[in-house]
């Protein structure tokens, strides 16, 4: 049979640190910090905000991302889960755009260093192109998606 295992300082650090941010989390929950335990009070979360403003994009609370141009108008992102590298985009009118990033397969839009790196410059406004199809008659018209609609598409694709 093989040696039994042995306890390695790694994986006993590894266990201590979930055990310290386990006990941090449930003391930022008592004391009332963060929204959901998460460590972060109003002014550090207006202070991300103010941040996330200056580097062109807003992040709700729930994980959406928009983007803002540059008359400071919301469009909001989406990653296409068929397509590698194509966000899909949709502004304030309901009109659906897409840019395609040819150098990136998977792009992680919850991480803001990310969204910074690849929105930052505000040049997306000059790639985004928009989304059309074709309607009953095989006419090409301008794809439109409601919030709702445009959070739950999957893959233009489709």
């Amino acid at each position: 049979p093989p040696p039994p295992p042995q306890e390695s300082r790694r994986s006993a650090l590894l266990y201590a640190g979930g055990a310290v941010a386990a006990v941090a989390g449930v003391a930022a929950l008592l004391r009332g910090g963060g929204s959901a335990g998460d460590g972060t009070d109003a002014r550090e979360r207006a202070s991300i905000d103010a941040l996330r403003d200056e580097a062109g994009f807003r992040r709700s609370y729930d994980g959406h991302v928009q983007l803002l141009t540059r008359e400071g108008e919301p469009v909001e992102l989406r990653l296409d889960a068929k397509v590698p590298g194509t966000v899909l985009m949709r502004d304030k009118d309901g009109y659906v755009y897409f840019i395609t990033i040819n150098n990136i397969q998977q792009i992680d839009l919850t991480d803001d260093y990310v969204v910074m790196a690849l929105f930052g410059d505000g040049a997306w406004q000059d790639s985004m192109q928009r989304l059309t199809a074709k309607d009953e008659a095989g006419k090409l018209v301008d794809v439109m998606l409601d919030q709702d609609s445009f959070r739950d598409l999957i893959s233009v694709m489709e």
